[in-house]
């Protein structure tokens, strides 16, 4: 199977188009507009918040590149829209947040964070929030029970 053209048409800024020494740092905002700026497409990932948000965030917990600590499983989308990247004003965003902010400029490939645990919360709301969205947009995951679910609720992506 071959992959579509607008997938292989320009590189791919994975999380982002970040430079920590600029203090632009993976999967913030900053990082998006970088990459929408050079006509980059994107990679992020997103992983589920307690109350079934999509936030763009690599890693399970705070602390690495944030301020804070916990697992993004244990806090709200209210709460994580406070946590800020260490030593910027950038505050972490949703997959829909992502998709107003590229409106479509640049693809998006979006890979699903998962706990190996069968939960398909995460997949449901990013399919509610690829459903509105007009621009290009690849998913996947690691998980092969979450390409399954991927499979089944967007066969077209």
């Amino acid at each position: 199977m071959r992959a579509p053209d607008w997938l292989t048409a320009r590189p791919v800024a994975h999380r982002g188009l970040h430079d920590a020494a600029r203090g632009v740092m993976e999967n913030m905002p900053a990082a998006a507009h970088a990459a929408v700026a050079g006509n980059f497409a994107i990679e992020c990932d997103i992983q589920l918040t307690s109350d079934g948000e999509a936030m763009v965030h690599h890693d399970d917990a705070l602390g690495r590149l944030t301020e804070g600590s916990g697992a993004l499983l244990d806090m709200t989308a209210a709460q994580l829209r406070q946590v800020t990247f260490k030593d910027t004003p950038e505050r972490m965003i949703s997959l829909g947040d992502l998709c107003t902010l590229v409106a479509g400029r640049v693809p998006l490939v979006i890979e699903v964070k998962s706990h190996f645990d069968g939960d398909r919360k995460l997949i449901r709301r990013m399919a509610e929030v690829l459903a509105t969205y007009t621009g290009p947009a690849a998913v996947m995951s690691f998980d092969p029970d979450q390409v399954l679910a991927l499979r089944e609720l967007l066969p077209a992506r």
